[in-house]
């Protein structure tokens, strides 16, 4: 069935951060008029350089827009853009924007308290999270996993439609925010499994391409996280990072937050934790989320030196 037309809008963004930027660019290449604002004045020139309009708070561009997206590092981040005499909130009468589509990486209590906040002032707010990073975004790829009103959703299904191949609604809100930290505990644990693997074939004194090519052609080679992160950890290609250590240890960190909060049991996030921060610890919280690797590399090497 071929896609519903989107009819052109103009595209608010607070947050102009790389996922921010990849979802402008192809706004403006579908033929949108698209406004934005960052703290961050590199972020507000790459974002002009597009073609995008930057102005100067979240009240002017949420003024400015039919739909207001909103993509910062953290869901206490996203409810701040909202407040006070510049937050998209304080929007002047007739000026509100159609819906809000927050796709920051939330904590789920957060997007419930932001819905509530916009629900009072008549604004559908919507947690539109995103799998996968800043690069599968710019390549029209992933899924929207949305929570909120059922109704607001079908309104913007189209033009979610036309920014990632897939969208899944998720129920009310904080459900697609709930749903986001489940994935992304399973990808921050998985990075675990990888690293913890590799590191028992090397040391049991298989080489490194032979090793993983194995198991690339064994059962456990379907694993899509393995044919993509495996060879990053083989070659220890740390740089140009598509997601970093501090965002896989903050999204490790949601997901036993959320576990707690709900009473599930979660002894392998818990286990593999400490991993993320011991990373963080040793400088490595900017590298590719595969450096978790090092983790691995460092706790041998301490072994070694104490004689074991």
């Amino acid at each position: 069935m071929a896609p519903k037309p989107v009819k052109k809008k103009t595209i608010g963004f607070i947050g102009l951060g790389l996922m921010g930027r990849a979802f402008s660019q192809n706004l403006l290449a579908d033929g949108h008029a698209v406004v934005g604002t960052d703290p961050a004045a590199d972020a507000r020139r790459k974002f002009q350089r597009l073609g995008g309009r930057p102005l100067g708070s979240p009240r002017e561009v949420a003024e400015a827009a039919d739909i207001l997206f909103i993509s910062v590092p953290n869901s206490k981040i996203s409810l701040q853009t909202s407040q006070g005499k510049d937050g998209y909130l304080a929007f002047s009468p007739g000026k509100a924007p159609g819906a809000v589509l927050d796709t920051t990486t939330s904590d789920p209590a957060d997007s419930r308290k932001h819905a509530a906040l916009c629900g009072r002032k008549g604004v559908s707010y919507l947690d539109a999270s995103v799998s996968g990073n800043s690069a599968f975004a710019a390549r029209r790829e992933g899924t929207f996993l949305v929570g909120g009103d059922k109704k607001a959703y079908l309104k913007v299904e189209p033009l979610l439609a036309s920014l990632l191949s897939d969208c899944v609604y998720c129920g009310a809100s904080g459900m697609g925010a709930s749903m986001k930290v489940a994935v992304n505990y399973l990808t921050s644990m998985g990075r675990c499994v990888i690293a913890e693997t590799l590191r028992l074939g090397l040391r049991s004194g298989f080489k490194r391409e032979f090793f993983l090519e194995a198991l690339l052609r064994s059962r456990a080679g379907g694993w899509r996280q393995l044919r993509d992160m495996g060879p990053r950890m083989i070659r220890q290609d740390f740089s140009n990072p598509a997601s970093t250590v501090d965002v896989l240890a903050k999204d490790i960190q949601l997901g036993l937050t959320l576990g707690a909060r709900v009473g599930a049991q979660t002894p392998i996030g818990r286990a593999g934790l400490p991993l993320y921060k011991e990373c963080q610890k040793a400088g490595y919280g900017g590298l590719d989320s595969t450096a978790l690797y090092l983790a691995y590399v460092d706790r041998e090497k301490k072994k070694g030196r104490r004689g074991k």
